[in-house]
């Protein structure tokens, strides 16, 4: 049975995603078995389905891998090496805007159902209760 992921599990399986290779094929099994390999704990395909990010992140980095032209194989290792991390900060950029998009729009529908439901700016921006007690 797979672990009950959580958010920094979450962020961590997309950084695995932004980092992926992009000459080696993407499947839902090799993530699982990157994930089982990078982060210690045994998930499965369909724990990681159920996550909208990962399968967002997952879909970007495989539109990726399915539309990369072959590499020149005489490139320098330390030029090859810089592009494979420009390559990862641009996905990484990427998926992180496309989430905040997604935020953004979430919020946009929260914002109008509480306003809907009589509840004012002012009442959505008190601060939360101290825990601390």
């Amino acid at each position: 049975m797979g672990k009950h992921i959580e958010d920094e599990d979450i962020e961590n399986i997309c950084q695995i995603l932004d980092a992926w290779d992009i000459d080696n094929k993407l499947t839902w099994d090799r993530l699982v078995r990157a994930v089982s390999f990078n982060l210690g704990f045994v998930t499965t395909r369909q724990t990681l389905q159920s996550q909208a990010r990962i399968k967002m992140s997952y879909r970007q980095t495989k539109s990726i891998i399915c539309g990369n032209a072959p590499r020149q194989s005489n490139v320098p290792p330390s030029l090859k090496i810089a592009t494979e991390r420009l390559e990862k900060q641009a996905r990484t950029i990427q998926r992180l805007e496309e989430e905040n998009r997604q935020l953004l729009a979430q919020f946009q529908v929260w914002l109008y159902n509480a306003w809907l439901s009589g509840i004012s700016p002012e009442m959505l921006n008190q601060p939360l209760p101290d825990r601390s007690r």
